[in-house]
């Protein structure tokens, strides 16, 4: 009878070698601007496992993906769980406000312009990942997994941004 590797490490093994940016890093020191003037400033959630998003407004997946995010808040913000998500197509900073009404996002947005977006992805210029990506932060504030929409990852999308969360929310509470 063969041995069963635990599904949560052998998902994170195999994800983990699918990323291009590197990790683990610390999250850039950097805020994120929202509609109104606002500033999501992610130093704010350490302590708490961070999953942050950037989307585009237009993207079909990406706006799939806000429902399994607002799920992802719901089912674990109370275990120390903070969503973020950041639009990043050329019109985001118009577009994010009515987007985040629109979907019903459970959780803070802004928009970042491609400066933002590379320095806080830590994706190079010559880099073209696909969108969403996602970035999973944990309660000291370093990005211990990141993946592009092309990722495998993101074929299951909810399945395994549930796991790899329950696993660092987990982690914490040790």
């Amino acid at each position: 009878m063969l041995k069963r590797t635990p599904i949560l490490a052998l998902l994170l093994v195999s994800l983990a070698a699918a990323s291009f940016a590197r990790t683990p890093r610390p999250i850039a020191d950097m805020t994120i601007p929202a509609p109104g003037g606002k500033q999501i400033d992610l130093k704010q959630y350490r302590g708490k496992v961070v999953l942050l998003a950037l989307i585009t407004t237009t993207c079909t997946e990406c706006i799939q993906s806000v429902e399994i995010f607002n799920h992802l808040q719901k089912d674990f913000g109370p275990q120390g769980f903070q969503m973020v998500a950041a639009a990043v197509n050329l019109s985001a900073k118009e577009d994010v406000g009515p987007f985040a009404q629109r979907y019903k996002a459970s959780f803070p947005m802004g928009y970042l312009d491609k400066l933002g977006t590379m320095k806080i992805a830590d994706i190079g210029g010559e880099q073209r990942p696909y969108v969403p990506i996602v970035m999973f932060i944990d309660r000291g504030g370093v990005v211990r997994f990141q993946y592009f929409g092309n990722d495998s990852v993101m074929k299951e999308e909810e399945k395994s941004l549930r796991a790899i969360v329950g696993g660092l929310v987990k982690q914490g509470k040790q």
